[in-house]
């Protein structure tokens, strides 16, 4: 059986890169390590969430997994507070869209490594 808890695997260009963006806008970084002289770090959208995402230096994915490097997942996070979150993730990135208010108060942002996540209000 599976349990409540599960990690989505993110690929990217430049952990480093990645780990600061996720960082300054509000993710907790929970680990970092380094696996076959590559960084790599897991963290959650807050301390309490059960989802974790690792994050992997696509380098590495290409030596232990080429098949599922070129899967990306699309990821919609929820906010109460998306008004006070698009303004954190404006200020760290130039790439996010204004809120639109159909089909549901939301926003899209890439992070550095130019993968596309949104952000659904509740």
């Amino acid at each position: 059986m599976f349990s409540k808890n599960f990690a989505i695997m993110l690929y990217v260009d430049d952990v480093t890169a990645e780990k600061d963006f996720w960082q300054a806008i509000g993710f907790d970084i929970m680990m970092e390590s380094e696996m076959m002289g590559f960084k790599t770090f897991d963290m959650r959208p807050s301390i309490d969430s059960t989802v974790l995402f690792t994050v992997y230096d696509k380098d590495f994915i290409r030596q232990v997994s080429p098949e599922v490097l070129d899967f990306q997942p699309s990821i919609l996070f929820e906010s109460s507070e998306i008004e006070a979150l698009h303004e954190r993730v404006a200020a760290v990135t130039g790439t996010v869209s204004a809120i639109n208010a159909e089909p549901f108060f939301n926003f899209n942002f890439a992070s550095p490594s130019g993968h596309y996540y949104a952000v659904k209000g509740i």
